[in-house]
C-alpha cells in the first residue's frame, strides 16, 4: 500500500494541550522509502475551512475536489507528528496536484526552519 500523499481517517488520542485530537483526517507526508521500512509514518493533521477564517503560512487550503474529502480543508504543517500505522484507518482521500503538494511542502519547510 502506498502512504505518501493520501489521506487516512485516523485516532489521534491520546493527545495533549494544543494537539489535534480525536478521530480526524491526517495527510501523510513521509516517503514511500520510509513508510515501507518504519511501522510509523509522518502526517498533518487536517481540519474543515469554514468561511472568514484565517489560514495561516503554515498551513495550507485544500479543496474538496482538489482531495476527494466531503469538504474544503486546511492541511497544517504545525501539527505535524509521527503516528504508528495502528493508528491509521481508511483511507478518505488524497492529493494529486502538484502544485497543491508543493504548496504544502513549502508550509512543512516554512514550519521546520528548513526554507
Amino acid at each position: 500500500m502506498d502512504y505518501q500523499w493520501n489521506m487516512f481517517w485516523a485516532n489521534l488520542n491520546p493527545a495533549r494541550g494544543s494537539e489535534q485530537a480525536g478521530m480526524g483526517p491526517v495527510l501523510v507526508i513521509s516517503t514511500e522509502e520510509v513508510n515501507q521500512a518504519l511501522p510509523i509514518v509522518a502526517v498533518l493533521s487536517i481540519t474543515s475551512w469554514k468561511p472568514g477564517r484565517k489560514i495561516y503560512p503554515v498551513e495550507v487550503l485544500a479543496k474538496a475536489a482538489d482531495t476527494g474529502l466531503l469538504q474544503d480543508s486546511i492541511v497544517m504543517a504545525h501539527q505535524v507528528r509521527a503516528i504508528s500505522k495502528d493508528r491509521l484507518g481508511e483511507i478518505c482521500g488524497s492529493i494529486k496536484s502538484e502544485e497543491l503538494k508543493n504548496s504544502i511542502q513549502g508550509a512543512v519547510k516554512l514550519y521546520l526552519g528548513l526554507c
